[in-house]
């Protein structure tokens, strides 16, 4: 069943959800979203991407926020931040340390506060392909961080990301978590960050109850954003997960399913 009225806030998610395969913006969706914009609703971008990885399009679109890096992060539409969780400093390096000691072959990356990407040197990425990423490499980056960290991505291409979710997850202290990044690499964060926090940051300055919103997604780090929104719509391109705790699923991400869901929704 779809909402008489319109929601207060709508969130997507970038990859696999707003974006085609080919990382393409279809003028359906867009047009789509333009409409929903005008008629008042607060348009936010919920991503695992960092800002610098979303700041084009959250300008094109001219979204009013942007939740990124999974939460760690809101920025407003000038691009000014909002909001930032980093890892509290006296674990800042402990979650990489059990990972590594655990996992001997991972291989580690940091999100650093201040944007900066510090990466071992043999990390191996499998980001979207129009990442333009310049991080810094060096040997061993947990010897290299000298800063706040908002998120260590963790490699682990030789093991099923699965099994280092489920053997970290006892491991680490209460302060920080373990969790699915959206990629095939996990990543460890301060504790209660997602998506579904940065999404509430900017529900409670707007002063909109979770229950008038809507998210739109495709993966497991979706799940807080689905449990926080009044209404979750999962694309047919999604995680079986994702899919069965979807309020409603809609047609791919190649097949405009947002827009499909937008239109639907205007013409009441």
């Amino acid at each position: 069943m779809v909402m008489s009225a319109l929601p207060g806030l709508v969130a997507f998610d970038i990859d696999g959800t707003l974006l085609r395969s080919d990382g393409s913006l279809s003028n359906r969706v867009r047009q789509a979203l333009q409409e929903v914009k005008s008629r008042g609703c607060i348009v936010v971008l919920a991503t695992g991407r960092p800002w610098m990885q979303v700041a084009a399009l959250a300008g094109e679109l001219a979204v009013d926020y942007s939740v990124c890096l999974n939460g760690a992060t809101v920025f407003q539409s000038d691009g000014s931040l909002f909001a930032m969780s980093t890892i509290p400093e006296e674990f800042k390096l402990k979650g990489a340390e059990i990972a590594r000691n655990h996992f001997p072959g991972i291989a580690l990356a940091a999100d650093m506060a201040d944007g900066r990407h510090i990466w071992d040197e043999h990390f191996i990425h499998d980001f979207p392909p129009d990442f333009e990423i310049n991080p810094t490499r060096v040997a061993d980056a947990l010897t290299a961080i000298d800063g706040p960290v908002l998120t260590w991505l963790l490699d682990c291409k030789e093991v099923d990301p699965r099994k280092v979710i489920s053997d970290l997850t006892g491991l680490l202290p209460p302060a920080i978590e373990v969790r699915p990044s959206g990629l095939e690499t996990p990543e460890i964060v301060k504790a209660g960050v997602s998506k579904g926090s940065g999404l509430n940051s900017v529900a409670q300055k707007i002063g909109i109850d979770p229950a008038e919103s809507w998210a739109f997604g495709d993966g497991l780090n979706d799940i807080e954003m689905f449990q926080w929104a009044g209404r979750s719509f999962a694309m047919g391109n999604g995680h079986p997960t994702v899919l069965s705790i979807a309020d409603q699923v809609l047609p791919s991400h190649d097949d405009d399913g947002i827009a499909m869901a937008l239109e639907a929704l205007l013409a009441r």
